[in-house]
């Protein structure tokens, strides 16, 4: 059995349509390590929900008091942040969760990423501090982002959601389309469709372990529930250039979806599709799972696979130039940062 597979398999209890008989069949069949891989690959507490069995029920109940802290820490978040005057909107997995799914606790979510502009980067640093939480600023992420922590419940709190360079414009315009949902801010559909498509294929390299199964039914739920106009999405992906980043992502999600796809799919990826030799590499790289096969080394992947997810050369090599400039400005820009919470 291969580890696409593995995958397909790991996802069934996340389709309505597959019998109760066949999940207990599958994990008969797979054993210990197949229970291992599922809790993993953040898919245990929905395992658990369809079966009831045993070996998921530690993870689910993780989940679910990791979701009760999650919750209150949103509260204080938006508190914080809205008496500060900083526009902001919580995004990706914190965010999906409470649209998709019924009993959002049930979808593993580690952290809590929350989108700022960068002139806000350290007012909302500062506004967050005195709600408790402890900035960690670390060399490697400080030009778009810094983690906060407050007991269990940990902030990414970012005023990019790429590297510098990797998009034609800046993603924090979003804000300017942000909804309120509930006691939150959240991006506006078009937009979180957006950042579903393209971040997992900068940030994850579209590989198993990285991205984790959750966010591909995050994807497979927002296409089948949520309502948006894809033209206005499509026309975003083609003004930033990644297009390619989005049909890759799709295509993951299609080949993983095996025969649960979503019926839609295909046009979309017609929509969206790429030239033919740039297609065929893609294919060759997730159809053998290549980014986990590289996970040691970021420049095989950098090159093998990040490189042609752009559209265009340029826009290729302005994300090789960002990525060089970041780098060498890290230390400055922690010192800068430093200073700004001084």
């Amino acid at each position: 059995m291969s580890r696409l597979d593995d995958y397909q398999n790991a996802l069934l209890a996340t389709y309505p349509d597959v019998a109760d008989n066949d999940l207990a069949r599958t994990l008969d069949e797979g054993g210990s390590q197949f229970v291992a891989f599922v809790i993993d690959h953040g898919l245990g507490p929905m395992w658990h929900v369809r079966t009831e069995r045993t070996e998921f029920h530690a993870s689910r109940l993780s989940a679910e008091a990791l979701f009760l802290a999650q919750e209150h820490a949103l509260k204080d978040i938006d508190a914080a942040l809205e008496s500060a005057g900083i526009q902001y909107s919580i995004v990706k997995g914190a965010a999906s969760r409470l649209l998709l799914y019924e009993n959002p606790a049930v979808r593993a979510c580690h952290d809590l990423d929350v989108l700022v502009r960068p002139d806000d980067k350290a007012r909302a640093t500062m506004a967050l501090s005195e709600a408790g939480f402890t900035a960690f600023p670390e060399a490697d992420s400080i030009s778009r982002e810094v983690v906060l922590s407050r007991s269990e419940v940990n902030v990414d709190l970012h005023w990019a959601l790429l590297r510098e360079g990797r998009l034609r414009s800046d993603m924090t315009e979003m804000l300017t389309r942000r909804r309120r949902v509930g006691d939150t801010w959240m991006l506006s559909a078009e937009d979180a469709l957006f950042v579903l498509l393209v971040h997992p294929a900068f940030t994850k390299h579209l590989g198993g372990w990285e991205m984790g199964l959750h966010r591909v039914v995050d994807l497979d739920a927002w296409l089948r529930t949520q309502p948006c106009e894809w033209q206005v999405v499509r026309k975003q992906l083609e003004q930033d250039g990644v297009q390619t980043a989005a049909w890759a992502t799709l295509r993951w999600l299609e080949l993983l979806s095996d025969q649960n796809v979503f019926a839609g799919l295909d046009a979309i990826l017609r929509d969206l599709r790429p030239g033919r030799l740039r297609m065929a590499w893609l294919n060759h790289w997730l159809r053998n799972n290549l980014s986990t096969r590289t996970s040691r080394s970021n420049w095989a992947r950098l090159l093998g696979l990040s490189v042609f997810l752009h559209d265009a050369p340029r826009d290729a090599l302005r994300a090789l130039t960002g990525r060089f400039r970041a780098s060498q400005r890290s230390s400055a820009d922690l010192a800068a940062f430093a200073e700004l919470l001084d």
